[in-house]
C-alpha cells in the first residue's frame, strides 16, 4: 500500500496520458472519417498556439511559474522541439499511407524502440530482465496483430518506421532533458509551444491548409466545431502530460501507456466504426500485446517495492544513529586500544589546527629546547669546575700528610 501510495503521482499522469491521448484519437477519427477532416497540419498549429498564448497569459497574471522566454530556454529544448514537430508530421503522413490498424501496429513497437535508444542514450545500466521479456512480448504481439494486413503504400512504411523511430528518440531526449535541465514539464511545454508555433505556421502554409479550411463546408455544422475545438483543447493537455509522465516515470513507461491506449482505441474502433476486422490474428495480437503490457506493469511494481524497501534501510540506518552521540570505535581483538586513543590515557582529540596556532606551537617547542640546551650546557660547565677543584684537594692531601710527618 505504501509503494502504491508513493507512486499515485505517477500512476495518476500516467493515466491522464492514456485518456487524453485515446479520447485524442477518437475524435480524429470522428473528423477524418465522418467528416472529411484533412486539415491536421491546422490542427497542429492551433495547438501548439493555443498552448503558448494561454501559458504566456497565465504566466503574465503569476498563475504559473513559468520563465519568460529565452535563448536559455531555446538552447536547452530546442532539440526536444525539433523532433516534437517532426514526430507529429511523420505521424501525419504514415496516416495517410497506412490503414489504421497498421499504424496502431507500427506505434505498438515504440517500446522496443525507446528502450533501445535510452540505453544507448541515457548510459543508466541495462534494463532488468523482467522489462526486457516484457517490450520483447509487447513486439511480438504488434507483429502478431499487423500480420494479417500487409497492404499499403511504401512510403507509409517508410514514414510509420521513422515515425516511431523519432517518436522514440523524441521520449528518451525528454527524459535525458528533465535530467539535465532544472525547468519542469510545464516550462518544457511553453517553450516547445512558442518555437514550433512560426514552424507549424509555415508548414500549414505549405501544405495549404490555412488556405483551403476557408472553403471547408463542415463549419457551418455545429458538431464539427466542436469537436475541433475538443481536440484542440485536448490536443494540449496531451502534450503536457506526455512531458509530465516522462517527467516523473521514464520514458519506457511513456510507451508502454500509448500500447494499452491503443489497444482501448481499437476496441472502441470495432465497436463504434468497423473499421477493423477482427481475425484471428488480430485478436491473438492484441491478447499477446496485453499481456505485455501487464507484464510490465507487475515488473514496474517489484522493481519499486524493491527500491522502496532499500530506501526504508537507509533511513532506518540514519535514524539508529542518535544525533550528538560521539562515534566510538569496538575495540580490537587482540587487545590493543582503538585507533585514535592511546595506552593509559584519554583519546587523542581530531581538531584542525590553524596557522597561527601552528606557528606558535613551532615557537613553543624551540623555546623549550633552548631553553634545555642552556641549562645542560650550563650544568656542565658546573661539573667540570667541580672536577676540577676536586683535582686540587686531592694534589693538597699529599702536601699535606708530608708537612705532618715532617714536624717534630
Amino acid at each position: 500500500m505504501d509503494v502504491f501510495r508513493s507512486r499515485l503521482p505517477g500512476i495518476a499522469v500516467a493515466v491522464a496520458h492514456g485518456v487524453f491521448s485515446g479520447s485524442l484519437n477518437i475524435l480524429l477519427k470522428f473528423l477524418i472519417s465522418h467528416f472529411h477532416f484533412g486539415f491536421l497540419t491546422l490542427l497542429q498549429l492551433l495547438t501548439c498556439s493555443t498552448a503558448a498564448l494561454g501559458l504566456e497569459a497565465l504566466r503574465r497574471l503569476g498563475r504559473v511559474q513559468v520563465p519568460a522566454f529565452n535563448l536559455q530556454l531555446a538552447k536547452e529544448f530546442g532539440p526536444v522541439c525539433v523532433l516534437s514537430t517532426l514526430q507529429s508530421t511523420l505521424t501525419l503522413w504514415s496516416l495517410r499511407g497506412l490503414s489504421l490498424p497498421m499504424y496502431v501496429v507500427f506505434k505498438r513497437c515504440l517500446p522496443l524502440f525507446t528502450l533501445s535508444i535510452g540505453v544507448c542514450v541515457l548510459k543508466n545500466g541495462a534494463p532488468s530482465a523482467g522489462v526486457v521479456t516484457a517490450v520483447m512480448i509487447t513486439t511480438a504481439g504488434a507483429a502478431l496483430a499487423g500480420a494479417g494486413d500487409l497492404t499499403g503504400d511504401p512510403f507509409g512504411y517508410i514514414t510509420g518506421v521513422l515515425a516511431v523511430i523519432i517518436h522514440a528518440s523524441y521520449l528518451v531526449l525528454i527524459q535525458k532533458t528533465s535530467l539535465d535541465s532544472d525547468h519542469g514539464p510545464l516550462t518544457a511545454q511553453y517553450t516547445i509551444a512558442v518555437m514550433a508555433s512560426p514552424v507549424l505556421l509555415v508548414c500549414s502554409l505549405i501544405s495549404l491548409d490555412a488556405v483551403n479550411m476557408w472553403s471547408y463546408a463542415g463549419w457551418a455544422d455545429p458538431h464539427i466545431s466542436a469537436i475541433f475545438v475538443l481536440c484542440v483543447v485536448i490536443g494540449g493537455a496531451m502534450n503536457f502530460t506526455t512531458l509530465h509522465c516522462t517527467y516523473i516515470n521514464s520514458a519506457v513507461t511513456t510507451s508502454f501507456v500509448g500500447v494499452v491506449k491503443s489497444i482501448a482505441t481499437i476496441t472502441v474502433g470495432m465497436v463504434a466504426f468497423s473499421d477493423v476486422s477482427p481475425t484471428r490474428l488480430f485478436i491473438g495480437g492484441v491478447v499477446v500485446n496485453t499481456v505485455g503490457s501487464v507484464t510490465y506493469c507487475v515488473v514496474k511494481y517489484f522493481e519499486t517495492k524493491k527500491k522502496s524497501a532499500y530506501e526504508d534501510l537507509e533511513e532506518a540506518g540514519k535514524a539508529d544513529a542518535l544525533p550528538g552521540e560521539p562515534h566510538q570505535e569496538k575495540p580490537s581483538l587482540n587487545g590493543a586500544p582503538p585507533t585514535g586513543e592511546l595506552e593509559g590515557g584519554p583519546p587523542a582529540a581530531l581538531s584542525v589546527m590553524t596557522d597561527g596556532e601552528l606557528l606558535e606551537m613551532q615557537r613553543e617547542h624551540l623555546q623549550q629546547e633552548n631553553t634545555t640546551a642552556g641549562q645542560d650546557a650550563a650544568g656542565g660547565y658546573v661539573g667540570v669546575w667541580r672536577s676540577i677543584k676536586h683535582l686540587q684537594f686531592l694534589k693538597k692531601e699529599p702536601l699535606m700528610d708530608n708537612m705532618e710527618q715532617q714536624s717534630p
